[in-house]
């Protein structure tokens, strides 16, 4: 049978898309060493029907900057994509192994997992620093252990101006803890968006005090607050990594 002009044309286009698919996704194969975690997520875009992220760790159910950054993710991929919340607030490193809540995450299948560090809730708990790294580590493997093909990224939670110099028995207070997992990130590799140092650094250049940006307890994120902090994560989605730990 002959085909019309009409779908002569289509099957031109279909080839062309397909062919333009490959070289992309060959493209972004050949750099995986030193991709953003945005093109990560458009190449995973193009290999499945839909994309999968999952917010992990100490992150509120409320919080206002995990919204925007969904936002800005899907504009940025242009591609289906869901969003998951695992919010164990106050959780600690040993509490999310001992209560097995990887087995949650699981069940949300995603691509890229952002792990928000729990400095806070290991400081409270009193654990030492050898231990909170000990847990981190063994947070990885679990999750690696479940989901091989996900990509991990730390992320350091905002800083707070109540908590910093309020020491536990060890005389250690939240920014010990979180300079022990950021050494912990860094020494095996992993990926990390340092917001709490990158957080700090902009209010300096900036001049704007970090009590300005946070509401009265201290700790929780103000609207100005929660703009900066937006602002440092797209920023840090949009950097270069070693995204070859994934799919």
């Amino acid at each position: 049978q002959l085909m019309t002009v009409a779908e002569q044309t289509d099957q031109k286009v279909e080839e062309v898309t397909k062919e333009d698919v490959t070289a992309q996704i060959a493209g972004y194969e050949e750099n995986r060493g030193e991709l953003s975690i945005i093109d990560y997520l458009k190449y995973v875009s193009l290999l499945k029907d839909e994309v999968s992220i999952s917010f992990y760790g100490d992150v509120a159910q409320e919080e206002q900057w995990v919204s925007e950054i969904d936002t800005y993710i899907k504009d940025q991929i242009g591609s289906t994509m869901k969003v998951n919340r695992l919010p164990y607030t106050d959780y600690n490193t040993y509490q999310l192994i001992s209560e097995n809540k990887v087995t949650d995450l699981a069940q949300t299948n995603p691509d890229v997992v952002f792990f928000q560090l729990t400095p806070y809730a290991d400081q409270e708990l009193d654990i030492g620093l050898a231990d909170s790294s000990d847990y981190l580590e063994m947070n990885y493997a679990a999750i690696k252990d479940v989901l091989p093909e996900a990509l991990i990224v730390f992320v350091s939670p905002n800083p707070s101006s109540s908590e910093k110099g309020d020491t536990n028995s060890r005389t250690l207070d939240y920014t010990s803890y979180l300079n022990e997992m950021i050494s912990t990130v860094e020494s095996n590799e992993w990926i990390e968006f340092n917001l709490h140092d990158n957080y700090l650094e902009k209010l300096e250049a900036d001049e704007i005090l970090l009590e300005n940006t946070l509401t009265e307890n201290g700790k929780s994120m103000n609207s100005e607050g929660t703009a900066v902090y937006s602002t440092l994560f797209e920023e840090a989605l949009n950097q270069k990594r070693d995204t070859t730990s994934g799919i």
